[in-house]
């Protein structure tokens, strides 16, 4: 049997041979031979392309060539500690490695490391793998998984994902909001967790018969249906349903909006509309005849006949009164769109608004024409004090939730108004500046 010491080393003149250099030609991993001293013995055809050199183009280069500037210093001390005690392994683990092509670019690459005994000293044979691409690609999924993430965090609607078996996956901010939970209180628990608990049963009935044949389409449909924040609190909400296959599985995602303030808007379009259609009947049947009537037969408030008598009583003291005109913008186009039994709905609904804003003891508010109010108002303040009094009540964002034949829709209310101070116009001035504001708005 042959010992050690009989069989025959590799020599320097094996590895440089032309047949050697065949064989690892084939070898589609980069093959780079390292002398002893440093040197670069030879490039496969693989490193050659890798590292844009032509054939032979690297003879007489040290290997600290193929290396940043940066790292040869570190890569120096590495070569020395693999030489003291060589093996088979890769380079840098849990770091990440770079090299320098001939043109002065960096790459990332993996590199691993053998030890080849030969009779001139014991070579080094790397194998080099070019991670470019991989890095390009696991830069791409990353960025793309940022994009969705950031687009599920920042949907104005709550986003929840539950598994087959109702445990809730994943939550967006919005969910968080409006159930009042943080997202480690909610992920991990079942879905039931944010449901009335009078309907918990129901609710997993109908879940595990989606999941058996899940669709897109709105839950409960014809239903109202109500959430549970943690305070115990329910509310009513809309949901969509999804799917999507993760792997093997079937994930529900459900779509989550909060429809308290519309619930409270149609209510309120509603009592209003009620209103609206009494006062109609009443003013088409029995009603006041004369335009001069007393009483303002859409609002109920005092007219402008009304105005000026009280305007003509107090002419003779006016210090501390001051006259408010009041407009809603855009009620022509609101009339247009709507029709005209809407945009009386949306008269009403401004004027009961302005009236609950004047919190004054004797503020009289009247209806003058068309959108176009004024409120007589006793204040202890200059007219700049009331000027930021009213600024406030009409910089408020006044919505109201129009529906009818054309659709739903929540309209934002504009109102502007101008102070007038009577201790500085006569009852003329101030008529005639109140007429002139109706008609430029």
């Amino acid at each position: 049997m042959p010992t050690p010491s009989d069989v025959p080393q590799t020599s320097p003149d094996d590895i440089r041979s032309p047949a050697f250099r065949r064989a690892l030609d084939a070898v589609p991993t980069g093959l780079i031979a390292v002398e002893p001293s440093g040197a670069i013995a030879f490039l496969n055809s693989t490193a050659e392309r890798m590292f844009l050199y032509e054939r032979n183009q690297w003879q007489n280069q040290m290997i600290e060539t193929l290396v940043p500037a940066v790292y040869r210093a570190e890569h120096s001390a590495r070569a020395a500690a693999f030489l003291r005690a060589p093996a088979h392994r890769p380079m840098g683990m849990g770091r990440d490695l770079m090299a320098l092509r001939r043109d002065g670019t960096e790459f990332p690459v993996e590199i691993g490391l053998s030890p080849l005994p030969t009779s001139g000293g014991a070579w080094t044979i790397a194998s080099v793998v070019d991670l470019s691409e991989r890095k390009r690609l696991e830069l791409e999924v990353r960025e793309s998984h940022e994009r969705v993430h950031a687009y599920w965090e920042a949907a104005s609607e709550g986003l929840i994902t539950v598994d087959a078996s109702g445990i809730i996956e994943m939550v967006n901010e919005a969910i968080q909001r409006i159930f009042g939970y943080n997202r480690l209180e909610l992920v991990g628990q079942p879905l039931e967790l944010i449901i009335p608990e009078n309907r918990r049963c129901a609710h997993a009935e109908k879940r595990e018969r989606y999941f058996e044949q899940p669709t897109l389409r709105p839950m409960g449909v014809g239903q109202d249906l109500l959430g549970r924040r943690k305070d115990g609190t329910e509310f009513p909400v809309t949901v969509g349903l999804n799917v999507a296959r993760i792997g093997d599985r079937t994930v529900a995602i459900g779509f989550v909006t909060d429809i308290s303030e519309k619930k409270r808007l149609e209510e309120q379009s509603a009592v209003l509309g009620t209103l609206v259609d009494l006062q109609q009947q009443l003013s088409t049947s029995g009603k006041r005849q004369a335009v001069s009537s007393d009483c303002d037969p859409l609002t109920s408030l005092d007219t402008r006949a009304i105005f000026e008598q009280t305007l003509e009583r107090t002419s003779a003291n006016p210090s501390g009164r001051y006259v408010v005109i009041y407009s809603i913008q855009r009620m022509q186009q609101m009339n247009t769109r709507f029709g005209r039994l809407v945009a009386n709905r949306i008269i009403v609904f401004a004027s009961q608004y302005i009236a609950n804003s004047l919190k004054g003891e004797g503020d009289h508010l009247f209806r003058w024409d068309g959108a176009t109010f004024v409120a007589l108002v006793t204040r202890d303040s200059t007219v700049f004090g009331v000027q930021r009094e009213i600024a406030e009540v009409c910089g408020k964002r006044l919505e109201y939730f129009v529906e009818n034949a054309g659709g739903n829709s929540l309209v934002v209310l504009a109102l502007q108004a101008n102070v007038l101070g009577l201790s500085q116009k006569s009852m003329a001035e101030a008529v005639a500046e109140i007429e002139r504001v109706a008609g430029s708005r």
